[in-house]
């Protein structure tokens, strides 16, 4: 009986993996890839200073006043917390992120009902591959969270707890998944108001709504009161920095960033009106392309509508960004021709525009029709875009460090440097080396030992001259030779100090995180 039992479960296994044979190729491959990427690479401050956060806070009350600085919610940072518990390694949390990445694609491959060419231009295409798995940051849980409520979208149909835990999951990632949370939640709203009108039913009562919309609804202002940054914050210009008034220029950058996001091959420059406008006229036609895609489906729709226009909104009002942020436009195209998957075709939207204007309507059904015959090109390009731009990505990262902390840290390391005091400048460029050295550095901008930079009113910045006089002080007080890390030439000469280079890092992509040591002495000791 056990023998047939064993029989009959591999005889399954087997059935399984003939049926899924090329989803686990696919993810086992892209798990090889990304570890062999993620281990090479070299983390920059936004990585560790998070890092240093979880492990050098005073207390878990001191951590969760410091992570109010760094301009996110939470439960990113409550995930280094606990990796600190166990070990101080930071590849600890490239690990984590990596198993993050990996559980991503392995939901886009299995549940997404994209075919096999899409499954594999997406899984290697330069957000999954490169952005979100090398770069060990929030964006990566947030992606994560939203590939999972896309998966789970069906579970409506029973209950909506499982979706508002999701969702409020989701809003407590980062700034951007937060307006895709709110994005998709108003979209199940509208879905369940008119729930008739849309012919859509579900099982779920009063007191699971109730009970969904209470976990959402805090899931929300958790976040919100974690964005909130303190009064006496600079980061990103604190929380009185908006820009409201008009500025065509600011105007074009923002439209470009749906380019930006889709086609990351060719990259207007902010810099240049022409450009900006030109690509600010090809973002806009990308982006009625998606509209028409999706016109017949009104509840995907309304979702990368709204879900878009946010981001858009929060781009333009305050923060510009870069692909790892803007590139949420592309997720949200994803994600809503995924959701449009689970909708028969409905005429509501063109029906609701034709009482509107006929005229208008006709010339949107027309644009369908037409766009409906392009449709899987418009969305091939797209991924074999992102592809290249992927491949481009991780190869340089294999080549060319991100930055130069790690590879300077191994060097004090391994010269056994780290037995002087360390002086670094500017501090939030030289916050890696000290995650990497796993000690503290002095940093004249706080004018104190530490790891983490927050960005407040203590913080000043501070020349050569500045730096000099510390210095000065710090011998004077400790009575031993300083290593001084410099993420710049230090060219300022001191008659009471002798200041001697011993070697510059920089191999770097980062372009202010290439660093320069030298040994500092007190003139007078010298023989």
């Amino acid at each position: 009986m056990v023998l047939k039992q064993k029989k009959i479960s591999k005889l399954s296994s087997q059935s399984y993996y003939k049926s899924n044979r090329f989803e686990i190729v696919l993810i086992i491959i892209f798990a090889i890839i990304t570890l062999i990427g993620i281990l090479n690479h070299a983390m920059w401050r936004d990585e560790l200073n998070g890092w240093l956060i979880a492990r050098d806070s005073s207390s878990f009350i001191n951590f969760f006043d410091n992570i109010k600085y760094e301009g996110h919610p939470f439960i990113w940072y409550v995930c280094l917390w606990l990796l600190n518990q166990i070990t101080a390694n930071p590849i600890a949390m490239q690990l984590f992120h990596w198993l993050i990445a990996v559980a991503t694609i392995s939901i886009f491959v299995i549940f997404s009902p994209f075919n096999k060419t899409q499954k594999i231009l997406f899984s290697f295409g330069y957000l999954p591959l490169y952005e979100y798995s090398l770069i060990s940051r929030n964006y990566a849980i947030g992606v994560l969270a939203i590939f999972l409520f896309c998966a789970c979208f069906k579970s409506r149909y029973s209950s909506y707890i499982p979706l508002a835990f999701i969702l409020a999951v989701m809003a407590n990632t980062n700034a951007y998944c937060l307006l895709i949370s709110l994005a998709l939640g108003f979209s199940l709203t509208i879905e369940y108001i008119f729930r008739d009108y849309f012919q859509y039913q579900t099982k779920a009562n009063k007191y699971n709504l109730i009970a969904a919309l209470f976990i959402f609804f805090v899931g929300i202002f958790i976040s919100v009161f974690m964005l909130l940054p303190p009064a006496d914050s600079t980061l990103q210009g604190g929380a009185n920095q908006w820009f409201f008034h008009f500025d065509f220029n600011r105007l074009t950058q923002t439209i470009t960033r749906i380019w930006r996001s889709y086609v990351l091959v060719i990259i207007p420059s902010d810099s240049k009106p022409l450009d900006l406008f030109i690509f600010s006229l090809f973002s806009l036609g990308l982006f009625i392309f998606s509209l028409l895609i999706l016109i017949k489906k009104p509840i995907a729709l309304l979702f990368y509508l709204v879900g878009s226009l946010e981001i858009l909104a929060f781009t333009y009002a305050k923060f510009l960004g870069s692909q790892r942020h803007y590139g949420h436009l592309y997720i949200i195209l994803i994600a809503a021709l995924w959701i449009a998957h689970y909708y028969a075709d409905s005429q509501i939207v063109i029906k609701f525009i034709n009482r509107i204007n006929n005229r208008l309507s006709k010339i949107m059904l027309n644009g369908y029709n037409i766009v409906n015959h392009h449709q899987k090109y418009f969305l091939l390009i797209i991924l074999w875009l992102q592809l290249i731009a992927g491949i481009i990505a991780f190869s340089r990262d294999l080549i060319t460090p991100y930055s130069s902390s790690h590879i300077t840290a191994e060097f004090i390391k391994n010269n056994q440097l780290s037995k002087h005091f360390i002086v670094g400048s500017e501090d939030f460029t030289i916050a890696p080396i000290s995650g990497y050295l796993n000690q503290k550095i002095y940093y004249p901008e706080s004018q104190e030992l530490g790891s983490y930079v927050l960005f407040t009113n203590n913080r000043k910045i501070v020349n050569d001259t500045d730096i000099i006089k510390q210095m000065n002080q710090i011998i004077d007080k400790e009575n031993k030779d300083i290593l001084l890390i410099m993420n710049r030439e230090f060219s300022e000469r001191a008659p009471n100090l002798k200041i001697k280079f011993i070697e510059k890092f920089t191999d770097s992509f980062i372009y202010n995180e290439k660093y320069y040591l030298y040994l500092v002495k007190s003139a007078p000791n010298l023989s």
